[in-house]
């Protein structure tokens, strides 16, 4: 039996904003999917795409960012969904384990749901562009790698898989947030939509996943807390190090014509895409700081190399 840290009331609350606030991705009023797909309108948020602040952004076309932001956008919601399946993975796992009459059983349930809609409306989105090839780019084989893991680190190891949550939900988050409120007017109005709805809910996702972790470390042995500390230190480290978010961009054959593999991988370590991967990890790491998890002597260590300077570790870099 896996112990439940959060707070009754916490979990009540949570279940009563699940029940009225609840996004349905098929109601015309949350996502019209009428709208047409075309190549008047940009797919990914404003800072967020590889190609802003790259060498390629200004040798483009409108109609070649269309084409080439729609390609990243639907790629990146095929992998969303398959993280969104894995995370689906992990709470089942811990539902298994605990006691049905918690609140929190009841508020789980209801995430599922929730993430169970988040993954029809991004597959909704890979549908609707079946022109973009999103098969066999690498995300299979690292999908299923991650799947084999998820239930041991969801039941043997609850510590980690809530830190580890916290960051996943996070870092989809702010690109949904930036979405949400672009005043890009050539964004497009389902991409806009659909980032809205995830919005909504995943702030209750946020919460529940960060005060189960903030009540765990309260009853962790001191060896634990800094074993923990290590593991998720090595995992951003490493994200910083490769430039590499939670969510992957694979390259594909299919953008070969506009971007070469080389310019592809220029693009993605440029000073722009490691900028936006600082204030995306710094963001979650404030707040890993503050609960204590990430420790001061690596953030001064990270300082102190670049890999993420102080000034970028700031908690209001999520609003």
């Amino acid at each position: 039996m896996i112990r439940v840290e959060v707070p009754r009331d916490f979990s009540e609350t949570l279940n009563r904003g699940s029940v009225a606030k609840r996004c349905y991705p098929w109601d015309v009023n949350v996502i019209d999917w009428s709208a047409p797909i075309d190549d008047e309108h940009e797919y990914m948020p404003s800072g967020f795409s590889f190609l802003h602040g790259s060498e390629l952004e200004p040798r483009l076309s409108l109609k070649e960012r269309s084409f080439l932001t729609r390609w990243e956008f639907t790629c990146l919601m095929r992998n969303q969904t398959q993280g969104e399946h894995i995370l689906n993975q992990a709470l089942l796992g811990v539902l298994y384990h605990i006691d049905p009459y918690d609140p929190a059983y009841r508020y789980m349930l209801h995430e599922v749901a929730e993430e169970c809609q988040h993954m029809s409306m991004f597959n909704d989105w890979v549908r609707l562009n079946s022109d973009i090839r999103t098969r066999g780019l690498g995300q299979d084989q690292l999908g299923t790698a991650v799947s084999v893991l998820t239930p041991v680190i969801a039941t043997r190891f609850p510590a980690l898989l809530w830190t580890l949550t916290f960051l996943f939900e996070v870092f989809g988050d702010q690109m949904a947030r930036r979405a949400a409120s672009d005043p890009n007017k050539r964004l497009h109005p389902i991409v806009r939509q659909l980032m809205k709805a995830h919005v909504i809910e995943e702030a209750r996702h946020v919460a529940f996943a960060r005060e189960w972790l903030v009540r765990l470390l309260e009853t962790m042995r001191p060896a634990s807390r800094r074993a923990l500390a290590r593991v998720t230190e090595t995992t951003l480290a490493t994200i910083l190090r490769l430039n590499f978010p939670f969510v992957p961009l694979f390259y594909s054959a299919q953008i070969r014509p506009l971007v070469s593999r080389r310019a592809f991988r220029r693009a993605l370590q440029s000073p722009h895409r490691r900028e936006l991967l600082q204030r995306q990890v710094g963001g979650a790491v404030a707040v890993l700081r503050e609960i204590g998890v990430v420790r001061e002597r690596t953030l001064r260590r990270w300082d102190r190399s670049g890999r993420l300077p102080l000034d970028r570790v700031d908690r209001h870099a999520l609003d």
